[in-house]
């Protein structure tokens, strides 16, 4: 018995060991599962998406947001209803149209899958980045390379059923790769086309209340900026034309010197945009909304229609985050007021990308970053301090005019009103600075 007993004695002592191998072992497998299912969050993809409201907690959303995944009331309904009845003519330039029928297309083929995208907004652009090629063209052919020339097209972009306000949804990436790109998750291009000058200008000259022109900032490839073109106008809830200028942003985040170059460089192909929306466009109203670095080219385009007395008739002109030196900017003050109806700037205190721009440029301060003495105040041009709505931070706070549903608010009336409405009267919330009786600028409270 002894010896049977010193014999069992040590297989004993093993069996706590034993039993925590065999639980590590099941963790292990159940991990594997759920990494090898795409986690359990994912509805299967034989489902059709629905129209609903999704009931996760909200606490949720910022866990899978960078994979995609929108919660929330409203994420998941369907094409507005404004447009229901309405046929979808891509050359039309309307913003917000219904969703095209599910087929593929000529330029940028994409088979359309209706039920997943929530809209489609067509943009009509100009660039004068090089572009490479016949008459047909993909995005792969739309390069930074600078051309002496512009070229013109219209691109379709499709609004994802998944759209939240203020983003524009793309693939994301995790330590298994790019995440492939769906209509129901993110923006999506669905046409590209070159147009003929001649064609172009044709194409713009359709009857439409109005144009808006986006031109872009730092950091901005072609697509991007087609994709914020559609998102500004759709989330502005914007009827009329939408069109873009896209200069030969190199799109990296270390190319800010590559950028600045060519936005000194771009001001010729704007101008040029500018006047040919003037004689052929045929429209009532023209809003041109600048960002950034694109701020530059809108300056520089708007000196060359000083210097040969050229009245370009801008209704709206929208300054949004401008970098621009305080310093070019008080001394171009009179022609940016004479270049349009009115003027409107968007500045920040919270901009850290404008702060880097100064610093790198050994600059006082830039037109839209707001230092500890107030915003940079030109009489007859109206600053709005947004501050206190910034961005996320990792989005560097210098997209707030765009992902802001406040400031796309005020966007959206300053572009949708058929006259101008002063800062207080389209925005109530908005704060008189200093006070009512000496109102210098506008800021929204913390």
């Amino acid at each position: 018995m002894v010896m049977l007993a010193s014999q069992i004695q040590p297989a004993n002592s093993l069996q706590p060991i034993g039993q925590v191998f065999r639980r590590l072992r099941t963790v292990f497998i159940v991990m594997f599962c759920a990494l090898a299912t795409g986690c359990a969050h994912q509805r299967p993809v034989s489902q059709p998406i629905k129209p609903h409201v999704h009931t996760a907690p909200k606490t949720h959303g910022n866990a899978f947001k960078r994979y995609g995944y929108r919660y929330g009331p409203g994420y998941y309904h369907r094409v507005r209803h404004y447009h229901a009845d309405r046929p979808w003519l891509p050359t039309t330039g309307e913003a917000s149209e219904e969703a095209p029928p599910g087929k593929s297309t000529t330029g940028a083929e994409v088979v359309v899958n209706k039920p997943a995208i929530k809209g489609v907004v067509p943009v009509y652009f100009a660039t004068d980045r090089e572009v490479a090629g016949g008459p047909g063209l993909e995005l792969s052919q739309i390069s930074y390379a600078r051309a002496a020339t512009n070229t013109f097209g219209y691109v379709t972009v499709s609004i994802p059923i998944v759209h939240k306000m203020g983003e524009v949804e793309i693939p994301g990436t995790s330590l298994w790769g790019a995440e492939a790109e769906q209509d129901g998750k993110h923006f999506r291009i669905q046409k590209l086309s070159r147009l003929s000058r001649e064609e172009f200008a044709a194409a713009i000259a359709n009857p439409a209340d109005s144009l808006m022109l986006f031109v872009h900032g730092y950091n901005v490839a072609f697509r991007d900026a087609a994709f914020k073109a559609a998102q500004i106008a759709f989330d502005a809830n914007y009827k009329g034309r939408v069109m873009m200028y896209s200069w030969p942003s190199k799109g990296g985040l270390t190319d800010y010197d590559y950028d600045r170059e060519s936005a000194l460089y771009a001001p010729d192909g704007l101008f040029d945009l500018l006047q040919l929306i003037k004689k052929e466009g045929k429209v009532s109203r023209i809003i041109v909304i600048a960002h950034s670095l694109g701020s530059e080219v809108v300056l520089g385009a708007l000196h060359q229609a000083a210097l040969s007395q050229t009245a370009l008739v801008i209704t709206e002109l929208i300054f949004a985050a401008p970098d621009v030196d305080r310093d070019v900017y008080l001394q171009r003050a009179s022609q940016i007021k004479a270049a349009a109806g009115a003027v409107t700037l968007y500045a920040s205190s919270t901009d850290l990308a404008l702060l880097a721009s100064m610093k790198k440029a050994q600059s006082k301060s830039r037109m839209g970053f707001v230092t500890r003495t107030g915003p940079t105040l030109v009489a007859g041009i109206e600053t709005i301090d947004v501050s206190a709505v910034g961005s996320e931070m990792f989005a560097l706070n210098h997209s707030t005019y765009s992902t802001s549903r406040a400031v796309l608010d005020d966007i959206g009336r300053i572009i949708s009103s058929s006259t101008h409405l002063r800062p207080p009267q389209r925005t109530p919330t908005l704060r008189s600075m200093p006070d009512d009786s000496n109102t210098t600028y506008w800021m929204y409270p913390y």
